[in-house]
């Protein structure tokens, strides 16, 4: 496995090897000791599936606050994804900048997204299956989120969302939450760990 810088620091594409061979292909999702071999020192405690029926499905940008705050590594499992991560964390140089790429099964390409920062996905092609290994387990208590359409953003979705939960839908925008958002992160501490 091979971990490729993003633009944003914490924030990392791993590359995955694939191996093919007459009966299709192989590749491992998650790996402990090839992520930290890699880099990237990493700690699974929940391993999730989702799987959107329609292309343009949008789902998030989800992320809960300490002490809860959570990694991912998102990986599609079939069909195809624009994955994306956006930096929330508190005087990060780069906060509420994102960087985003195209996850597909064939391409063996997954996101690392740490603590600290929103996800994101809209599916490309229909029954698009994505595969989230995450770092701390799901806590009702500490869940938010941002609007995908949030000015203070300017995601550049490669297509147009169609499909978005009311949740997904109903979250505020940012500039009405700055305070929420500074205090729900106020004890955070950027870990080297996933």
């Amino acid at each position: 496995m091979k971990l490729e810088l993003t633009p944003i620091e914490g924030l990392f594409i791993l590359h995955r090897p694939v191996r093919r061979d007459e009966r299709g292909f192989f590749s491992r999702i998650f790996g402990a000791d090839e992520i930290a071999e890699a880099g990237r020192p990493t700690q699974a405690v929940h391993v999730n599936t989702s799987t959107s029926i329609e292309v343009g499905t949008l789902r998030g940008i989800h992320f809960q606050y300490p002490p809860h705050a959570e990694a991912k590594i998102v990986s599609c499992a079939s069909g195809a994804i624009w994955d994306v991560g956006i930096d929330l964390r508190p005087n990060s140089p780069t906060r509420f900048q994102w960087y985003g790429t195209k996850l597909t099964p064939e391409n063996g390409v997954s996101m690392v997204i740490p603590e600290g920062f929103g996800h994101a996905f809209i599916t490309l092609e229909k029954n698009s299956t994505v595969v989230y290994v995450v770092s701390t387990a799901y806590a009702l208590s500490h869940e938010s989120g941002v609007r995908f359409d949030d000015p203070t953003l300017k995601i550049d979705w490669p297509i147009e969302p169609t499909v978005i939960s009311e949740k997904d839908r109903a979250w505020g925008l940012i500039e009405h939450r700055m305070d929420e958002i500074d205090t729900g992160f106020s004890n955070f501490c950027n870990k080297d760990a996933v």
